[in-house]
């Protein structure tokens, strides 16, 4: 079921079927700067809990039993729950049942709550341990902006914009050649110019990179979307060539190597892992303003 929230200056939309984001619009016009897919099967997640890519032939270790969970974990499939509703703040919660107990043996509350405040879109995630055991997750999303936004523009008149100078090097995760991203790095590494060529074989993910905020903007139209990624501890850029949609996802917690490795299958020690002890509560926001 669909549910919007709104303030004087923007409207959003969004499904309480994974959660996922339908529309972020000004009030006064019908720009979506979100993009919807014909087929959102073909076209991956919105949210992504307990996992953040996959398992060794999507099977994993956990208290030393074995245990299946899909790519990006179960939450894409889920139903959530609205337990929180104002006019411009909408919270879904998903809590264990025999199915997730099933994938995943821990007993938790994950909130993912959407609010709107001034011109930006805040998104937070919070999951709490309600297990007696220690609870291991990584959590994020997959919102896929419209590029180009409104008319008069195509995705290569688009750049992003980093606050700081980024670097290739920490690139940890990339499908297609490195050789293509760099070439659309600026010299001083603030800018990328968007490029098919980038994602010819999938998307690329930084880590340890150095900004909080990224704009996506171009120079015909004054359409973009500025990111302020709270702190997120991997990056992801994906397209598929020729699609008129940019995902920029910030990533908490884990994500799997590429190749997959055996670690990403041991969920106590694969690296970045996220952990909270029974009775604690994990927070973390990022947020989106569309610009124009």
């Amino acid at each position: 079921m669909k549910h919007t929230i709104q303030n004087e200056r923007i409207s959003f939309t969004s499904d309480s079927f994974n959660v996922e984001p339908w529309e972020l619009r000004f009030n006064d016009e019908d720009v979506n700067y979100f993009w919807r897919p014909a087929d959102l099967k073909k076209l991956g997640t919105a949210v992504c809990f307990p996992l953040l890519g996959t398992v060794p032939d999507n099977k994993y270790t956990l208290d030393g039993k074995e245990y299946a969970m899909p790519m990006h974990g179960f939450a894409q499939d889920r139903e959530f729950i609205v337990s929180e509703k104002t006019e411009t703040r909408i919270s879904y919660e998903l809590t264990d049942d025999e199915e997730t107990y099933r994938q995943y043996p821990r007993h938790f509350n994950f909130r993912l709550t959407y609010y709107v405040e001034g011109e930006s879109l805040k998104t937070e995630y919070r999951v709490e341990n309600r297990d007696t055991r220690e609870l291991f997750f990584s959590v994020g999303g997959h919102p896929r902006y419209n590029c180009p936004i409104g008319e008069g523009t195509c995705f290569e008149d688009y750049r992003i914009e980093f606050e700081k100078s980024e670097s290739i090097t920490n690139i940890v995760k990339a499908y297609g050649p490195i050789s293509e991203i760099e070439k659309c790095f600026s010299a001083d590494g603030k800018q990328i110019k968007l490029d098919y060529c980038m994602f010819t074989k999938g998307c690329f993910c930084f880590s340890n990179y150095n900004s909080q905020e990224l704009c996506l903007k171009n120079d015909k139209n004054g359409r973009g979307i500025r990111i302020n990624l709270g702190g997120a501890d991997h990056l992801q850029f994906w397209t598929q060539p020729g699609s008129p949609f940019l995902a920029i996802e910030p990533f908490f917690g884990s994500i799997s190597s590429l190749p997959c490795k055996e670690i990403d299958g041991d969920w106590v020690h694969k690296p970045g892992s996220l952990h909270i002890q029974p009775g604690e509560v994990y927070v973390c926001t990022h947020s989106v303003r569309p610009l124009r």
